[in-house]
């Protein structure tokens, strides 16, 4: 029997993780490919690409990895060297981060004098949708609602019309 292929799906943050881990659960069963979910700690694009290659992809044990990135900041500073050696798939979180992509799902955007603020479309998402905005409890409200927020059905129907979140599924069952 042929072993799986190993890759990595790697997030800005651990909110990332969370809803990386959720989709996977979702499609485990159409997954080929043994998958490892982590996230860096914020900072720039350039940190978080930096901190997936020497935690995970320097050891050459990845077929290849996604990279999650809020698109509220440049992506250009991410080498595109980096990018092929290593075979990092970039996505950026759109509209504007993580948020952004769920807010959109739940049909629920910002107003329009906000929709340029990552912080308003967070502090939405978890006053709206988890019902706190306290740092302690945000991440496991977050995985305890996602299948209640972000049913298969909502997934399947929206993916076409969100590109970051159809680009995260493709990965994960090609």
């Amino acid at each position: 029997m042929a072993r799986k292929k190993s890759i990595v799906l790697f997030g800005e943050g651990k909110a990332d993780a969370v809803f990386l881990n959720y989709l996977r659960s979702l499609y485990a069963d159409q997954i080929q490919a043994r998958v490892l979910i982590d996230a860096g700690q914020g900072g720039g694009p350039k940190q978080v690409a930096t901190r997936l290659i020497k935690k995970h992809l320097d050891l050459g044990a990845y077929a290849r990895s996604l990279l999650l990135i809020d698109e509220d900041l440049p992506t250009d500073e991410i080498p595109n060297a980096w990018l092929r050696k290593h075979k990092i798939t970039l996505v950026t979180s759109g509209p504007r981060c993580l948020e952004g992509i769920l807010l959109t799902l739940l049909d629920d955007p910002p107003p329009k004098k906000d929709r340029h603020l990552s912080n308003a479309w967070k502090k939405r998402f978890c006053r709206n949708h988890l019902g706190t905005d306290r740092d302690t409890e945000i991440l496991d409200r977050f995985k305890k609602k996602c299948p209640e927020l972000f049913p298969q059905e909502l997934i399947e129907a929206q993916k076409k019309e969100i590109p970051s979140l159809r680009e995260i599924v493709d990965f994960l069952i090609t």
